[in-house]
């Protein structure tokens, strides 16, 4: 996961090449399309950069993917804003005389020049008309009115898809942490999100905080809580938070990832845990579709990624193959083939009559 802060230094593959002035998002995909980066040391004026040159980026830093030489051949950027009388003015009712203020002079009456509402207008030059470019401070609203400006985004790497926005300290105490999903719209005029004041005070809180600081407190609250969280891995980058191992139940998954949520500085959680009964269910499943093992009495024990196969089979290759097929089913770690091979009667009837009917079609 990228994040985008303005004012960050961005760096080419040889040296710094300015700071990320703005973004460039498609409101129709709430995808962040470019980079438009300020002019620096390399740069002699503003560029825009498509996302995909992006190698990695962190709150102090945005690695490129090319060297200065390469950003000549990227689009320039400018900015012109101008003022214009505001679309069907003129259509508005006309004041009766009475109603305007005029001077009488030994010349006659003056009515003053009319008062015309204007618009202010933006043109970037550079970047598509149909996209919008974000900035720090960008007004983000709700319903009930302006609850901040935008302080930066998290996008998703793969897809340049923005998953949070981070809203300043205006209407609250503090900065929040707001998951795309409540994002109605992103344009020209600013964010707007579908969520009132009262559910917006229940979000995370952004607190700027190094990765390992949140990592030793997620992983101090998961150590000192129950239930067992010891199959639990975390990792953190860039604010957000990995969750993967194992857990008993969904339940319990749900339960680590509201821990993890609480925890200052969390910008997102990744939960990617797999609970006992997920896995079980999986090799259950896979066992009764493989025709190898489709009529076998399988019994499937899982603790923590440890499968555990029980039960009686008929042949040592219905064994082997019950734990190949155990084996490759995702959140196992390693299978514990405890099954029997124990024909039944049925089963050495049937090899009895087969190798009957060969001998006999040999005679």
């Amino acid at each position: 996961m990228f994040n985008f802060r303005a004012g960050t230094q961005v760096r080419c593959r040889d040296g710094s090449c300015g700071q990320l002035l703005k973004l460039v998002v498609d409101p129709q995909t709430e995808r962040v399309t470019d980079l438009i980066v300020e002019k620096g040391f390399i740069l002699t004026m503003d560029r825009v950069l498509p996302v995909d040159v992006v190698e990695s980026a962190t709150e102090e830093e945005i690695y490129l993917s090319i060297t200065g030489d390469e950003l000549k051949d990227y689009p320039e950027y400018h900015e012109f804003e101008f003022k214009e009388p505001a679309p069907g003015w003129e259509e508005t009712k006309v004041r009766q005389a009475e109603e305007v203020a005029h001077y009488a002079t030994r010349y006659g009456i003056i009515l003053p020049e009319p008062i015309v509402p204007m618009v202010r207008r933006r043109i970037h030059e550079g970047v598509s008309s149909e996209l919008a470019v974000v900035e720090r401070g960008t007004p983000v609203n709700n319903q009930q009115g302006e609850i901040g400006g935008l302080d930066h985004v998290l996008i998703d790497h793969k897809s340049g898809e923005i998953t949070h926005v981070i809203v300043d300290k205006r209407l609250f105490s503090h900065s929040l942490v707001v998951p795309v999903s409540m994002v109605k719209r992103i344009d020209e005029d600013g964010i707007l999100v579908e969520a009132t004041n009262e559910e917006l005070e229940g979000l995370s809180r952004y607190k700027a905080r190094d990765d390992t600081d949140i990592l030793a407190e997620v992983q101090d609250r998961l150590r000192g809580t129950a239930p067992d969280f010891s199959a639990v891995r975390v990792a953190v980058t860039n604010g957000v938070v990995q969750l993967t191992g194992t857990v008993p139940n969904v339940r319990i998954k749900r339960h680590a990832e509201a821990m993890a949520c609480s925890v200052e500085g969390v910008l997102g959680v990744e939960n990617m845990l797999d609970s006992h009964a997920a896995i079980v269910a999986r090799v259950t499943a896979a066992l009764t579709s493989d025709p190898r093992t489709d009529v076998a009495v399988i019994g499937v024990v899982n603790e923590q990624g440890l499968v555990t196969l029980k039960g009686q089979v008929d042949s040592p290759e219905v064994k082997e193959a019950a734990e190949e097929i155990a084996a490759q089913q995702p959140g196992v770690v390693s299978v514990v083939n405890a099954l029997e091979v124990k024909p039944d009667d049925v089963t050495e009837l049937l090899k009895f009559r087969v190798a009957l009917g060969t001998y006999f079609q040999r005679e």
